[in-house]
């Protein structure tokens, strides 16, 4: 069964449990993921950072997620 999932973390942010687990949006193809980054202020440092909290969040996730 196929599932969509959105996972959302602001730059501060704590850890996985920082981040928020909503509905996603279907890809034009399955199996796909997108990562979306609006960074006015945010380094690349920064960006990494988030980018490893979200990789702890999946991991953390029961799977397939239920949003």
């Amino acid at each position: 069964m196929a599932f969509t999932a959105s996972f959302t973390i602001k730059l501060g942010a704590g850890d996985k449990g920082d981040v928020t687990i909503g509905a996603g949006a279907a890809e034009a193809a399955s199996d796909q993921m997108t990562l979306n980054i609006d960074a006015t202020k945010m380094s690349k440092g920064d960006a990494l950072l988030l980018v490893e909290k979200l990789g702890h969040a999946i991991s953390a996730a029961v799977w397939p997620v239920n949003a």
